[in-house]
């Protein structure tokens, strides 16, 4: 176990973030929907998925379904192309990063434990604007102005989190979260008329460190042979508030005609223990299950952005809500014959607004998604465990953020992910013949 947590933290600490999308530019970044590949795939619902084959991290409610003496390994990666339209034209971008990495155990009979490593903010993006002699902005005094603005990095989290099962059908969980990284921004002014200028360049390095905790709860109806409905709620009262160390470089820039540029420190400190707060947020979901042939379920979800605290943004902050829906179908999961029966047949949609303005509007973001969970059979361990407790899954999910009239940019998406989920037992000598 420490060995598996070791190789967790070195694969966390050590991946590079890639990505691309100028939204990311607003607030603190582009936030991460906490989900596996398989909730993924089915629009993204996770707050009433409670499986033992799986680490549902959103709700730590749900790490109380461990079957005993079994562990769960998961691993996943996501790949996103992206077109960006604006009235200037398209751009095609390309991003790969790691989805998730968790593991979990169960402690008792009604008592599971999970940690992990999930990302939580992304940031990437590069824009310029310009303003020339046509522009109604432009000063002859001043002359043409040229503005770059690039951001990049993210922000990660690490959870460890435990349940408990009470009277068979309420679970109660909670997660300690550490939150580490740094996001690193940048601004850049340049008078093009005048090559006598000293041009300056702002950089701005936020370093995230951090802990925080969040809880879940998750209550189980059942009937008939192998009906089950579940209810799940996450979610916080108060402001989350995040600390974080800030270092700022001022710099003044002289262009040569060679086209190389010399910079000069003008300005340089750091700040410690600057704070973030974010907002109070709410979950609800529910789910349907019939044994392990259907699966169907709804989340929504509230923040309300208006009442957090970024010292580094001004942007205006708003309430922000998302909806998703989807479901989970195999013919016949106990079909040892034909195996297109037993893969797991997944699809759902999403719809959310951004918790930030663009042009005073809010970004709406719509996307659909589609996959399957492919059981990997072991036929050393069993008729049970021949029915896929260990699958490699898939999921496609395609959407659309923005729009050129009212946030300037259209972001049309695709985004593949791939991951793997080990379930194994513990303890167990198994007897070959």
């Amino acid at each position: 176990m420490v060995g598996v947590l070791v190789l967790m933290a070195a694969a966390a600490s050590g991946q590079r973030t890639t990505y691309n999308s100028p939204f990311s530019m607003k607030g603190i970044g582009d936030l991460v929907h906490p989900a596996l590949i398989r909730s993924s795939a089915m629009g993204g619902i996770s707050i009433a998925m409670r499986d033992s084959r799986y680490i549902d991290f959103n709700n730590p409610a749900s790490f109380s379904a461990r079957d005993s003496l079994s562990f769960v390994f998961d691993f996943g990666l996501t790949g996103k192309n992206t077109r960006l339209t604006s009235e200037r034209g398209s751009k095609h971008t390309s991003d790969l990063n790691l989805s998730n990495l968790a593991f979990s155990f169960p402690v008792s009979r009604h008592m599971g434990v999970a940690m992990g490593f999930v990302p939580s903010v992304y940031n990437g993006y590069a824009l310029n604007e310009t303003v020339t002699r046509e522009d109604p902005l432009y000063d002859p005094q001043v002359g043409g102005l040229s503005y770059y603005f690039k951001g990049d990095g993210g922000v990660t989290r690490f959870f460890i989190g435990t349940a408990i099962e009470l009277f068979d059908h309420l679970s109660v969980g909670v997660n300690f979260d550490y939150y580490f990284g740094k996001i690193h921004k940048s601004h850049e002014l340049y008078f093009p008329d005048d090559p006598t200028a000293f041009h300056t360049k702002l950089e701005r390095n936020y370093i995230v460190s951090d802990f925080n905790f969040d809880i879940g709860l998750q209550y189980t109806a059942r009937w008939g042979e192998d009906q089950r409905l579940v209810a799940g709620l996450i979610g916080s009262t108060t402001n989350k508030r995040t600390r974080y160390t800030l270092e700022a470089f001022d710099y003044s820039v002289v262009l040569f005609p060679s086209g190389s540029r010399k910079l000069d420190t003008i300005n340089h400190y750091t700040l410690y223990n600057q704070r973030i707060d974010l907002p109070p947020t709410l979950g609800l979901g529910v789910a349907w299950s019939k044994g392990h042939q259907w699966t169907i379920g709804a989340d929504y979800t509230y923040s309300n952005w208006s009442k957090a605290h970024i010292p580094f943004s001004r942007d205006s902050l708003i309430p922000a809500h998302s909806v998703r829906a989807g479901l989970e179908y195999s013919p016949n999961p106990r079909d040892l014959r034909r195996y297109w029966k037993i893969i797991r047949y997944r699809a759902g949609g999403h719809y959310q607004n951004s918790y930030y303005t663009v042009n005073n509007k809010a970004v709406k973001d719509f996307g659909i998604s589609f996959g399957a969970g492919f059981p990997v059979m072991n036929r050393g361990s069993g008729i049970a465990w021949m029915m896929g407790r260990t699958s490699i899954n898939i999921s496609v999910e395609t959407g659309w953020r923005g729009n050129v009239k009212d946030h300037f940019v259209k972001e049309h998406y695709n985004i593949f992910r791939f991951g793997i989920s080990v379930n194994d037992l513990w303890f167990v000598k198994r007897r070959y013949q």
